[in-house]
């Protein structure tokens, strides 16, 4: 994550007192900042989604865009022939931190962009993609999952797995006819055609059953949530805990490597991840339905085409 160099006593005041069980801006161990979130906010994607985690100036800002497009399939893909897929990508904007510029950003990205398909491609995310297959054999969905990282004050994987659940939720799919018309020898072959019309669309099946994240950062002899950008300078491990709707642990991915946990502390992540993951479910949909009224009434007011990003 971004780096931040510490003084020594800034390093201990911040140690000691998540022993202690305070934080520098007072919240709980296991409180999370203000998230605003909005759906709808790139115009030309199937689904898009805008997360903030902190206040505007001093929070992680992440932007998720969705395009769905349609892909033939041949033998030795690694997706099934019944199923379509996800292919996930994550930049970090070089303006979010200083260390971003050029190529400093390369790993971040790819650990991110790991750890989202990892939570979101698979049965593990609960989506339907036997629904994102057209014909058998012959054709599906891919849906391009592209995150960028506007702004790092810590937290930013959280941010990224709100903002990526919310552009998934509001995604829409082109209706799809599919017909069988004879070839030269008169054998049936299934044919297909993507409607172009923007009223008939469809939602992603399984959307609502994808998982929630919370990561957890260790320092010292305890752990807090969505570590801020000065608690991340000190802590010595990560932990991302991908928790469905039922309650059952999806994913788990481990970062900085200073320490390992203990086994004691292990086992109380894994518990307290259970008890916020439903906070987290029931806080997420409370924003995403927000959200959604906001963009349905947006979607009342003509358009000016001046740009393709909506105000956050």
């Amino acid at each position: 994550m971004a780096s931040l160099i510490l003084s020594p006593a800034e390093h201990d005041y911040i140690l000691r007192g998540v022993e202690s069980g305070f934080r520098a801006d007072g919240r709980g161990s296991l409180d999370r900042r203000e998230v605003t979130l909005r759906t709808g906010m790139i115009s030309q994607a199937n689904g898009s989604a805008r997360c903030r985690i902190g206040n505007l100036g001093v929070g992680t800002d992440v932007l998720v865009g969705i395009k769905a497009e349609v892909n033939s399939w041949t033998p030795g893909d690694n997706v099934p022939e019944t199923s379509g897929t996800i292919v996930c990508n994550v930049e970090c904007s070089p303006s979010a931190a200083q260390e971003f510029e050029g190529r400093g950003a390369e790993e971040l990205n790819i650990e991110l962009t790991q750890l989202l398909d990892r939570i979101f491609n698979g049965p593990q995310s609960g989506i339907d993609f036997e629904k994102l297959c057209i014909i058998p054999k012959q054709a599906y969905w891919v849906l391009h999952v592209d995150a960028l990282v506007l702004d790092v004050k810590g937290g930013i994987i959280d941010a990224l797995v709100w903002a990526t659940r919310a552009a998934l939720m509001s995604t829409k799919l082109p209706r799809v006819v599919i017909e069988s018309i004879p070839d030269e020898d008169g054998v049936m072959q299934a044919e297909f055609d993507v409607v172009d019309d923007p009223e008939d669309m469809t939602e992603l099946a399984g959307a609502e059953n994808m998982p929630v994240s919370v990561t957890f950062s260790q320092i010292g002899r305890r752990f807090v949530v969505d570590a801020s950008e000065q608690e991340e300078a000190v802590a010595q491990a990560r932990m991302t805990i991908s928790v469905s709707p039922n309650m059952e642990i999806c994913a788990v991915q481990k970062g900085g490597v200073l320490r390992g946990f203990s086994p004691a502390l292990l086992a109380e992540i894994m518990q307290t991840s259970l008890k916020i993951a439903r906070e987290e479910l029931d806080k997420f949909n409370k924003h995403y339905a927000e959200a959604k009224n906001m963009t349905d009434g947006r979607a009342d007011e003509p358009s000016t085409g001046s740009t393709f990003l909506v105000p956050f």
